[in-house]
């Protein structure tokens, strides 16, 4: 009865730090300037932060960041993913900054 106990216990937690890794995992936000990208671009647009260049996924939101910040400083809040080396923001939020 003890050791089922227990592997609930463990079931449970594992559940619980899977699901908490998840939410917050990717979760980032970024400051730079935005650069549209061409029309034909796999991406909506680039942000420069120091050395590091994101890609903003070509959806909604990216497409709106890419028109509205183009040339300016931006804060974008998104999911950030690292593909084959390139860092690609998914963005959930986004207001430019003076």
């Amino acid at each position: 009865m003890l050791r089922h106990a227990v592997w609930i216990a463990l079931a449970i937690g594992l559940v619980g730090i899977a699901f908490a890794r998840t939410a917050s995992a990717g979760e980032q936000t970024i400051t730079g300037i935005v650069r549209a990208a061409a029309p034909d671009a796999p991406e909506a647009a680039t942000v420069r932060v120091g050395d590091v260049t994101y890609k903003v996924t070509k959806d909604d939101n990216g497409r709106k960041v890419a028109a509205d910040a183009n040339g300016k400083k931006a804060e974008i809040k998104g999911n950030v993913e690292d593909k084959d080396g390139v860092k690609w923001i998914t963005v959930l939020g986004a207001k430019l900054v003076e």
